[in-house]
């Protein structure tokens, strides 16, 4: 270094920032601002403003020890200390506004809607400022809207204060100065670069960072429109009781306690509203529940209730960690319908320390494309992935009390695309006593042992099931082949059982709703050593859990025998040598 030239780190810069910024705050609010306000709002006034300049000199002051301890104590995050605080003081502008309006009410009508427009305004400001809402979205969008919110605030700000008193012509001087301010920190100062020249005599240790620089204009802007609200509230308060004027003292206290009961929305959600699961992945993420709607014919609603350390979830995964929905078929295993998303950044709670888990709630809307078939069932599978390298791995399920249908894939649940059904036949073959109803059978005049023999079986159901089902085919051995005139013969004993679901493993019966009706056409395997002969047919069906046969009745209601309904004749002839 040169003599006589000046080195400046950024610490200093900022430390200087401090001081030409507070020092001339403090001197002109003591002149002009705090006279003219009652002592509880200038208590509140003066507490609010020192414990600004304490959070904003413990953040420059202390040496964090840990990537957590820093991100804690950075004025340009959220989700931490210095974001507490800003959103309090937001809120306290704000819930000043809406108390001033509600005292205001036999003035005109006029102050009190603005006075309840800037309340309802500064509210949003402050869970934006905490929860980061302005994240989730496009920063240039959030940026806009906000400018027109400002503006619109700023115009109805001036009007009223051409029609004010010369008292209230302070406070809303204060509340533009502070809007000024928090715009210039917001749209100029933070699209500064940083400046890495050197300024006459003083040579800069590295470029200038003017991100925490721009965090405490905003810090200031915001105080100013908080002392602006106290100014009126003041006013509203000269003839009330201490209890009054007192109020606002409460206010943050239930700030703070409403923005930390928010959180916990997710969990009292996931316990009410979800099913429960104990799914655990790597990265020490783990599924506490999820639900799955239908909110039409093609879209259905996943939400999924996860947690994990507030810093892994974010910290790690912000950007890194996603997840993947599909349905898949569970006949043939393909996959008809997906999505991949993104983890969203979701509020951290890092004051409660790096390790505390919250519960973080995704939500996902699958649609269904058009060439969606109808009436399979179908798994809703979910996968957690994380990138690495521009790859993306899959995380391994370390332990799950759902069914896997692999390492990696989860299944939450099953659904059905239901089809357009045709009008109920009216007159079926057999009305089963749980809602099912079998229509009439075109039973095959013959086959050979050997090969398969086909059976269409037309199926209805008038309620949602619920419960696995299966149907049986019995052949009762009759009469040889030839002998025709014994068509009503008694049956020898020799028996073929055949047992399969209803429309196959496309659709268990479990998955059935009100309104089904589809055919399934059996391939049924005849056993090479089948004897020839004229075989009676019998079909009917069994419950899975405990195999009980299900009661059948005809068109007629007469119910069935041993819950057996006949079929026909089939006759088996020889497999062709």
């Amino acid at each position: 270094m040169n003599s006589g030239e000046l080195l400046l780190s950024n610490e200093s810069f900022i430390r200087i920032f401090l001081v030409i910024a507070y020092v001339p705050l403090c001197l002109i609010s003591s002149r002009l601002l705090f006279p003219g306000m009652s002592p509880p709002a200038k208590r509140l006034g003066i507490g609010m403003l020192a414990l600004q300049i304490l959070v904003v000199a413990l953040s420059e002051v202390i040496q964090p020890t840990s990537i957590f301890e820093e991100r804690l104590w950075a004025l340009d995050r959220e989700f931490n200390i210095p974001s507490t605080f800003s959103s309090t003081q937001l809120a306290l502008a704000g819930g000043l506004a809406l108390l001033t309006a509600w005292l205001a009410r036999a003035r005109p009508a006029l102050l009190s809607l603005y006075l309840a427009g800037l309340g309802l305004s500064f509210l949003y400001l402050a869970l934006d400022e905490f929860f980061a809402w302005k994240d989730l979205g496009s920063s240039r969008t959030w940026k806009i809207n906000v400018s027109i919110l400002g503006a619109a605030t700023v115009l109805a700000t001036t009007v009223l204060a051409l029609r004010s008193s010369r008292r209230a012509r302070i406070w809303h001087g204060c509340l533009l100065t502070g809007l000024a301010l928090v715009a210039i920190a917001a749209v100029i100062v933070d699209d500064v670069p940083p400046f890495c020249g050197n300024l006459g005599f003083i040579r800069l240790e590295d470029c200038l960072d003017y991100r925490i620089p721009e965090e405490i204009i905003e810090f200031l802007g915001i105080w100013l429109a908080l002392v602006a609200m106290l100014g009126h509230f003041s006013d509203a308060t000269q003839t009330s009781s201490p209890r009054v004027q007192h109020s606002p003292y409460a206010l943050p206290v239930v700030w703070i306690a409403l923005i930390f009961l928010i959180p916990l929305v997710p969990r009292l959600e996931m316990q009410l509203l979800a099913q429960p699961a104990a799914v655990k992945f790597d990265k020490r993420i783990q599924l506490k529940g999820y639900r799955i709607d239908r909110e039409d014919r093609g879209t259905f609603i996943l939400r999924l209730y996860a947690t994990a350390t507030a810093w892994d979830w974010n910290h790690i995964g912000r950007r890194e960690v996603g997840y993947s929905v599909h349905l898949v078929d569970q006949a043939s295993g393909e996959s008809f319908a997906s999505r991949n998303k993104l983890v969203r950044p979701q509020f951290e709670i890092l004051i409660f320390g790096s390790q505390y888990e919250p519960i973080y709630r995704e939500y996902l809307a699958l649609e269904m494309p058009p060439t969606m078939p109808a009436n399979r069932a179908l798994w809703v599978a979910l996968t957690l992935w994380r990138e690495n390298d521009g790859e993306y791995e899959r995380m391994k399920v370390l332990s799950s009390d759902l069914k896997l249908l692999s390492e990696t894939q989860v299944v939450l649940g099953e659904l059905v695309l239901p089809a357009d059904s045709p009008a109920p036949s009216t007159a079926p073959l057999a009305q089963f006593a749980n809602g099912f109803s079998l229509g009439a059978v075109d039973l095959p005049q013959g086959a050979r042992s050997g090969e398969k023999l086909e059976i269409p079986f037309t199926w209805q159901s008038s309620e949602n099931a619920g419960e696995d089902h299966v149907q049986y085919l019995h052949l009762g051995y009759v009469s040889p082949p030839d002998e025709v005139e014994n068509a009503e013969g008694v049956e020898s004993g020799a028996w073929f059982v055949y047992d399969q679901e209803p429309l196959g493993r496309r659709l268990p019966t479990r998955l059935w709703y009100s309104g089904l009706a589809d055919t399934e056409t059996w391939q049924v395997p005849l056993p090479a050593n089948l004897a020839p002969g004229r075989y009676r047919a019998f079909t009917g069906l069994y419950r899975a859990r405990d195999l009980e046969r299900v009661s059948a009745t005809d068109a007629e209601e007469t119910p069935f025998v041993d819950a057996r309904v006949p079929l026909g004749y089939v006759i088996i002839r020889s497999a062709p040598p």
